[in-house]
């Protein structure tokens, strides 16, 4: 063939190959299937997405068939949901609603359709669910690819807002940090039947809906025009489980409360009437404005009243007033491990849309640095790279036996290996080159000599068997009888195989309504192996793998040899019996009077008690155990007890953050009470994953929160299929920290 026939040649194997991969990559197109993918259009990689799926009725017109999404994970391998069975939407079409986690940054979604067959086998039962993924070959019938917009950054801070509120974009540009970045507004679309669709059974704790959100704002004015009770039933669990909320219902409330059961849940007590707003000067200075109210606006204004009969839940900001027994206009109060904050004026009329201190009323709402106990270098903070959830992943992918091979070694036998091959080699085959073939045997023999060495030194690194790594953080609420835990786990494997992975709670009797995930923890930000990283981390087993019936189980996850996995899991339940009898009361001073005594059925060890800024030594607490506040030496610090304070040279000096320390127990107390720590800017990191686990914003309200030491929440099961099966061995004494957040009297 000429130079000429050879570039042709060349060039059209080229075109070909393009076009059957972009073929490939857009998958086969069905008419009428629509995916609403994120919340308002905006999707957060690395972090559990609602995904909407509706069909038309000829593609479901068999009953048993289900619906599942499919996306990659952090390594490219793609990870499928669990199968849901749609339902009549009301318009013609089915719609099922699930949750699925995306690893990569700008990669597709796929929909998948079952067969009636697998379909029928899939939800027969909780334990047989997976069968029929696994058993079937080829077990779709349809399977979609569904291009997606990029969605924003895994670090990127989300604000959601529900309502119409311009002041929400102005005061986010307010509160942007030194290098310029900010929060992300989001509106909530308005009320569509995708807000009807709750998500499907087996989809875990409905507050993942909303896993990508930092912060909430809600409008009165919206909810009091309906449609809108299952989103804000999420909402709420989503608050429950660690949110913060600002609440924004005035003259609106009484239309609201009428409207949604769930949004009059978020008030600090039962609606009286609504009474004209005469005086604003003590919003003004809670504002923080330069300038007033215009007086002729604000004539036709309302402020609620709550009933008098019982106590206002939450700690009172700002009265309409200047008396102490004025109607509150502003109450922060705890919700289960989140917080809400009430104000009673609609931030979203026209009268304080055009007045320049509500942009500044909104950042005293939503509270931004105002937990910033300690202090510290915020100019170091490390963003978009090794965060505080990454540094509790490097902890835990660490397993007795295995470690990394020194590099001085390697260098070593790299240095051998190129002097055996040519001098060795050379004069060698120089002094047997008469012999014939003699003068080739010595390559192969030092190829494989220096081959058994590198698999030896290798060897003897690396422990043989698979070993499970684990850590968590386990509260209770002890005013809702909510619970949640976090747990992670790193698992190692010595040799080739495929295995299933099943969380759930450590002590279930004593739960209610178990809500399970489990997903894959991966890197932080744009680092390798991250989900903002520009492209995939090589994975050494590259087969997909899926959920079983629910998000509690993965099934058929390939291992390589001497490799490992990371995951995180979170559950939440209602407890059936409360864990403490408590008569704590906050006095004048701010501190704690009152009594503790303990009706949980393990031992908690290393017990502190923590309230505002101050902490309280327990010590351990076992079952009958009895704790005095106005016993022992007294409060101490939070904040210098947290950061390690030492006093050196008549000051009190914190200690560094150690980026690279490995102490579970460390990382996790940090993590837990993250802003009173000094947050970023003690540490020099952002909290990442593990935001949603600080409870500090508890601590200036009617709550305490005793910590201490106990025994695993979270049972983490390990199903091995390969050349030997066998479950995991434990590395050590999982560590797991207990957290039981109580009321506080006035």
């Amino acid at each position: 063939m000429t130079a000429r026939g050879l570039l042709i040649f060349s060039v059209t194997w080229l075109i070909t190959l393009t076009s059957v991969s972009t073929t490939a990559a857009a998958g086969p197109t069905t008419a009428g299937i629509t995916v609403e993918v994120g919340i308002g259009g905006v999707v957060k990689s690395g972090f559990w997405t609602p995904v909407t799926v509706r069909l038309p009725e000829a593609l479901v017109a068999a009953p048993t068939r289900l619906v599942a999404v499919e996306a990659e994970d952090p390594d490219g391998q793609w990870l499928r949901s669990p199968a849901v069975r749609p339902e009549p939407s009301g318009d013609g079409n089915w719609a099922a609603r699930l949750l699925i986690k995306r690893g990569r940054r700008g990669g597709d979604l796929r929909v998948v359709v079952l067969t009636g067959t697998q379909a029928d086998t899939q939800g027969d039962t909780q334990g047989r669910a997976g069968e029929a993924l696994k058993t079937a070959a080829t077990p779709a019938v349809l399977r979609e690819v569904i291009p997606l917009p990029d969605e924003v950054d895994s670090t990127q801070e989300l604000l959601l807002v529900i309502g119409s509120l311009e002041n929400a974009e102005r005061a986010v540009r307010l509160a942007a940090r030194e290098d310029g970045t900010r929060a992300l507004v989001i509106n909530a679309a308005p009320p569509s039947e995708t807000a009807t669709i709750p998500l499907a059974a087996g989809a875990g704790p409905p507050g993942l809906a909303y896993d990508a959100i930092d912060r909430a704002i809600v409008c009165g004015r919206a909810i009091a025009a309906g449609g809108r009770e299952q989103q804000l039933a999420e909402l709420d669990q989503w608050v429950r489980d660690g949110g913060d909320l600002v609440l924004l219902a005035g003259m609106s409330l009484p239309e609201m409360v009428a409207a949604s059961p769930t949004a009059a849940g978020w008030l600090p007590g039962q609606f009286s009437r609504l009474i004209p707003l005469r005086q604003t000067a003590a919003l003004e200075t809670y504002a923080r404005a330069n300038r007033p109210l215009d007086r002729g606006a604000i004539d036709g204004l309302k402020v609620p009243v709550f009933a008098a009969e019982s106590p206002l839940d939450g700690i009172t900001e700002a009265v309409v007033g200047g008396a102490t027994n004025d109607p509150p206009l502003v109450i922060r109060r705890a919700h289960g491990f989140g917080r809400i904050t009430w104000i009673g004026i609609d931030l979203d009329t026209r009268t304080f849309q055009t007045w320049p201190g509500t942009d500044s009323l909104l950042l005293e709402l939503l509270d931004t640095g105002r937990l910033d106990l300690a202090g510290g270098r915020t100019a170091e903070v490390r963003r978009g790279g090794l965060d505080l959830a990454g540094q509790l992943r490097l902890a835990i992918d660490r397993y007795p036996g295995v470690s990394a091979v020194p590099f001085e070694l390697i260098a070593l036998l790299g240095l051998l290996y190129v002097a055996a091959l040519y001098p060795l080699d050379w004069w060698l085959a120089s002094r047997f080159q008469h012999y014939g073939w003699l003068a080739w045997l010595p390559l192969p023999l030092l190829v494989i000599t220096f081959t058994a060495i590198s698999w030896g030194a290798a060897t003897s690194y690396k422990q043989s068997g698979w070993q499970l790594h684990t850590a968590g953080i386990v509260d209770i609420d002890q005013a809702s009888g909510g619970s949640r835990a976090a747990s992670y786990a790193g698992v190692w494997a010595a040799d080739n195989g495929q295995f299933s992975l099943a969380v759930s709670p450590d002590h279930a009797d004593d739960l209610d309504t178990i809500r399970t995930a489990v997903s894959w923890f991966a890197a932080p930000g744009r680092s390798l192996g991250g989900p903002d990283a520009l492209t995939p981390h090589p994975s050494l087993a590259a087969a997909d793998y899926h959920y079983a019936a629910d998000l509690s189980r993965l099934d058929t996850m390939p291992m390589a040899a001497a490799s490992s996995r990371l995951f995180e899991s979170t559950w939440t339940g209602q407890i059936s019996s409360l864990p403490f009898r408590s008569t704590l009361e906050r006095t004048g001073q701010g501190t704690l009077r009152g009594t503790l005594q303990s009706q949980f059925s393990a031992t908690l060890n290393d017990c502190v008690l923590v309230h505002g800024g101050w902490l309280y030594d327990v010590g351990t607490l076992a079952p009958g155990d009895r704790f005095d506040a106005a016993e022992g030496r007294g409060p101490r610090s939070l904040g210098a007890t947290l950061t390690r304070q030492q006093v050196v040279k008549d000051r009190s000096v914190a200690s560094r953050w150690d980026a690279d320390a490995e102490n579970l127990d460390r990382i996790l107390e940090i993590a837990g009470l993250f802003a009173a720590a000094g947050g970023s800017g003690y540490t020099g990191l952002e909290a990442g994953r593990l935001a949603r686990l600080d409870l500090s914003r508890l601590l200036p309200l009617d709550r305490a929160i005793l910590i201490g030491r106990g025994p695993p929440a979270t049972r983490w099961t390990i199903d091995r299929s390969g050349p030997t099966e066998a479950s995991a061995t434990a590395v050590e004494t999982p560590t797991t920290l207990w957290r039981v957040v109580l009321p506080v009297g006035n």
